[in-house]
């Protein structure tokens, strides 16, 4: 596992990681509208905390510190986001079909 690669693709989302005994906790903004994918996510280890953006939530995910199951959670959490941004693209391809459609 690259340190790099993997915080590089969460940049864009990730708030904090902290350290919480054996576990580390990884803070994360998504917006609102996202969907969390059961898959994706162990409901054990996801807490919803508040958050100063009326349009983002903020989820803090948690695991234990050992090689393979921080990978599991870097994967689970680059699905969230690609699943997310996979449906954000096909919510504008179809609004603009039907704007095409409409003209």
């Amino acid at each position: 596992m690259s340190l790099y690669k993997e915080f590089s693709s969460l940049l864009p989302y990730l708030q904090s990681v902290r350290k919480l005994e054996n576990y580390l906790s990884f803070d994360v903004s998504f917006p609102i509208s996202w969907k969390l994918p059961k898959k994706y996510v162990d409901e054990k280890m996801v807490v919803e905390q508040k958050s100063g953006k009326s349009d983002f939530r903020c989820l803090s995910f948690a695991t234990n510190f050992n090689e393979d199951t921080l990978d599991k959670l870097f994967a689970n959490l680059n699905n969230i986001i690609g699943y997310n941004l996979e449906r954000e693209e096909k919510e504008k391809l179809f609004e603009r079909k039907v704007l095409e459609l409409n003209d």
